[in-house]
């Protein structure tokens, strides 16, 4: 890949922080590892480094925090009782009132040119209601692509895209800054296999480069522990699925005069 092919990478408003962050937040504690330890003093290194940071393997790394994400989704989803969106739009879901819900699947049903299943047809079938559900939240994501039109849309996007990727990483995370900081200890003498395997008094002699180095290594240990959950992601799936839906207000889909004729009081999957 070309400079020039890479740079829409970075520039892109999507890519960038949902795809790009979560591969760099990865590598991070390894970048900072071998800054603090070797500098620039190792210019071999540096210069392999150059020519790795404009050859692709920061697209390689969204791709990577991008194909994570999505098997993590699959599973997740599966666990959760389906896609958030598809749980906001089943009429046994109380996250919208009832009414508000009657709205926004009028708008769905003319957008998808199906009628979306009322509540016994739902109960009757609620595999083929949610294939309507699904289908129309593609419509709907469709329908909301432009960020300037749908800003919030958007930013709960790249939210959930983040957060989902970097939980999508976090095993790799986790791994690459335990090694770090085993890395740190051992050069800095403070881990040995000799006897005592702990040097105290080296830990306090610590230059200001390892210092650094094992501080970073220690605080994204505990980001990728602690502040990247399934919870949040649920959290995070769920606002965006509530903005998304919420955009309905502002459609009109193509047809919609000739649907409001057409659209009757057919069961789902007719």
């Amino acid at each position: 890949m070309t400079l020039s092919a890479f740079i829409p990478k970075f520039l892109d408003p999507y890519d960038r922080p949902a795809r790009l962050y979560p591969g760099l937040l990865v590598v991070s504690p390894a970048a900072v590892l071998f800054v603090c330890l070797y500098g620039t003093a190792n210019i071999a290194l540096s210069s392999v480094l150059s020519i790795l940071s404009v050859s692709g393997v920061a697209y390689a790394l969204g791709r990577v925090a991008r194909d994570a994400g999505k098997r993590l989704q699959d599973r997740l989803f599966e666990k959760w009782g389906g896609a958030p969106t598809t749980q906001i739009l089943r009429h046994r879901d109380s996250r919208l009132d009832a009414h508000t819900k009657e709205r926004f699947h009028g708008v769905l049903s003319k957008g998808i040119r199906k009628t979306l299943p009322t509540l016994a047809d739902e109960e009757k079938n609620p595999a083929a209601a949610d294939e309507l559900y699904r289908a129309s939240a593609v419509w709907l994501i469709d329908q909301t692509r432009d960020s300037k039109k749908f800003p919030l849309v958007f930013k709960e996007n790249v939210a959930f895209g983040f957060q989902r990727n970097a939980l999508g990483l976090r095993r790799l995370g986790v791994t690459i800054s335990v090694v770090c900081i085993a890395c740190v200890l051992v050069n800095s003498r403070v881990i040995g296999f000799g006897n005592p395997n702990v040097s105290v008094e080296q830990f306090l002699r610590l230059a200001p480069g390892s210092m650094i180095a094992l501080g970073f290594a220690v605080g994204m240990l505990m980001a990728w522990t602690f502040l990247l959950s399934e919870a949040a992601l649920q959290r995070t799936g769920f606002a965006y699925a509530d903005r998304l839906v919420r955009s309905c207000d502002r459609l009109t889909p193509r047809g919609a005069r000739s649907m409001a004729k057409s659209v009757g009081p057919s069961k789902s999957g007719e």
